[in-house]
């Protein structure tokens, strides 16, 4: 009965990282490039993205949730607070990657 739980866990964290995070990043970016439209694409990137991040640990995809909800928000919020979108972006995708590129270079 344990084996069985163990079993599905990942394919379950995997499901709702590329459902949550993923698409809402690939979305958000296609989108600055005028991609929006190609689902394949859409979908695609999403899938990367949940792979990369399920190597993470939960602290790491907290600190990415929190930047996607911060990309979301309306832009009269953003202005409130003084932010700007595509930098929240861009700082999303370097905590996404720069562990990544990191863990390539010095292996």
């Amino acid at each position: 009965m344990q084996r069985e739980d163990r079993a599905i866990k990942p394919f379950v964290t995997g499901a709702v990282i590329f459902l949550t995070l993923g698409i809402a990043i690939a979305n958000e970016t296609l989108s600055r490039f005028g991609l929006e439209g190609n689902y394949l694409l859409v979908f695609s990137v999403a899938f990367i993205l949940a792979a990369i991040l399920l190597s993470r640990n939960i602290l790491m995809l907290g600190v990415i949730l929190s930047g996607v909800v911060a990309i979301n928000l309306p832009d009269a919020s953003l202005l409130r607070y003084g932010l700007d979108r595509d930098v929240l972006l861009a700082a999303v995708c370097a905590l996404i990657l720069v562990p990544s590129i990191y863990e390539l270079i010095t292996k």
